[in-house]
């Protein structure tokens, strides 16, 4: 059975001690390769949308996860 792998981001402040809920990205992966470079990619972007300034003030860090998923057949 051929897996699709999901990639997970979850935005975090060290200043805090606390994360966000994670969130989906949309995006279905067919290579592990493939969600690891969106992960880094959508991590760089996230930051450059919050800018310096928030991410020093609540030390803003990201993690995300890729997981497999089923393939479902109907």
């Amino acid at each position: 059975v051929k897996m699709k792998i999901v990639l997970s981001l979850i935005i975090c402040s060290a200043l805090a001690g606390e994360c966000n809920p994670p969130f989906n990205n949309k995006e279905l992966f067919e290579d592990w390769a493939s969600c690891m470079y969106q992960g880094y990619n959508d991590s760089v972007q996230l930051l450059d949308m919050m800018g310096n300034d928030y991410i020093n003030q609540n030390q803003i860090f990201i993690k995300f996860a890729c997981s497999d998923i089923p393939n479902k057949t109907t």
